[in-house]
């Protein structure tokens, strides 16, 4: 079987040969204590070096630019000590470590009111030139990754994501009460140009898989209520989802951090059908997940991280335990987010050996 039909059957609760394998990728200070450990200095794709990554799956996404259009433009600020200051893509003042990885430490946003929002929506979110936000070689990327037997996915939105990216936490939350208008609005636009792109990509190529990203909940709960996810983000999931099943398309791949259970009820209603990287501290689990929603919620990731660090017969305690999920369907299982730097290079190669067992690869 090729990556792609393992992939694909996995999801479906088809039989495999072999089961693919979700490998989350190691931060950057990670690496580098591999390279301190034994891993070659050249290397920069772990998976690759170790044989594996053909055991992995190969996705392409062919979307447009659906964000800010035309984005701000990246530039250094200045750089002060171990820290570099830039302005992101969103119009963020950013504050990042120069050799470490670590979440930025977002220092400004570029919408701190309702004005500010209206302004960006007039500025940096036109939706009268679809196709200035496309590649110019975006048709035949698109034809060349079916061409390689890519999985294909192209993006039904990332809602909160963009709110939240513009605004930060605190002001997406006071937007969603004080300015859902403008919200709304912002949200409109960015469907607009989702839908036009699942229109012209349905034309050329057979799309595997809707992709979802928002981030939009943290370790206890959602960040935004039930009740405003249903009026101003799960009708724009349904549109997509509507076109989506017309066309044959089922399968999603919804991420997002955090615990989110509270609105998988209404985004299964609309047909995104997935959870990634179920993060395990967060409640997100699959054993618990799979008994709450059944089999029609997939999801990819749910190995806890921290049990990594434990060695070896943790490893393998733990995926026994995750073994009925895996074997049932539905499940791609891997660590559940990207690889800490508290996991040594012995310490990843030995769960990637319990990985193989457990996906029948060894």
């Amino acid at each position: 079987m090729t990556p792609r039909e393992r992939f694909l059957n996995t999801l479906n609760y088809q039989p495999v040969d072999r089961r693919p394998l979700y490998l989350a990728g190691p931060w950057f200070d990670t690496l580098a204590r591999w390279k301190r450990e034994g891993l070659p200095a050249d290397v920069d794709d772990i998976h690759r070096y170790l044989g594996v990554s053909d055991y992995g799956t190969s996705v392409k996404n062919i979307s447009n630019n659906a964000g800010l259009w035309p984005p701000f433009e990246r530039q250094v600020l200045r750089e002060e000590g171990e820290f570099i200051y830039h302005l992101d893509h969103y119009g963020r003042t950013v504050r990042d470590f120069k050799d470490k990885t670590s979440f930025p430490e977002w220092l400004e946003f570029p919408v701190k009111e309702p004005d500010d929002l209206r302004r960006l929506l007039d500025e940096h979110y036109r939706v009268d030139d679809m196709d200035a936000r496309y590649p110019a070689n975006w048709e035949a990327e698109a034809r060349a990754a079916v061409a390689r037997g890519d999985v294909i996915e192209i993006q039904g939105g990332c809602y909160y994501w963009t709110l939240r990216s513009l605004a930060g936490v605190d002001g997406a939350g006071y937007l969603l009460y004080d300015a859902p208008e403008l919200v709304a609005e912002m949200f409109a636009r960015y469907n607009a140009v989702v839908m036009h792109a699942l229109e012209r990509a349905v034309k050329i190529v057979k799309i595997d898989r809707i992709g979802f990203g928002e981030d939009f909940a943290f370790k206890n709960g959602p960040l935004l209520s039930p009740e405003m996810f249903r009026e101003l983000i799960l009708p724009h999931y349904k549109r997509a989802m509507d076109f989506a099943h017309a066309h044959g398309i089922t399968l999603t791949w919804h991420d997002s951090d955090g615990d989110y259970r509270l609105l998988l009820p209404d985004m299964l209603s609309v047909g995104v059908n997935s959870t990634c990287p179920c993060e395990v501290a967060s409640g997100m689990e699959p054993v618990s997940l799979r008994q709450q929603f059944g089999r029609e919620l997939r999801i990819g990731g749910g190995f806890d991280k921290r049990i990594v660090p434990l060695g070896r017969a943790a490893v393998a305690k733990e995926f026994a335990r995750l073994r009925p999920v895996i074997e049932e369907g539905g499940y791609i299982p891997g660590i559940d987010h990207s690889v800490p730097a508290d996991v040594s290079y012995d310490q990843y190669r030995a769960y990637l050996d319990e990985l193989l067992k457990v996906s029948a690869w060894i």
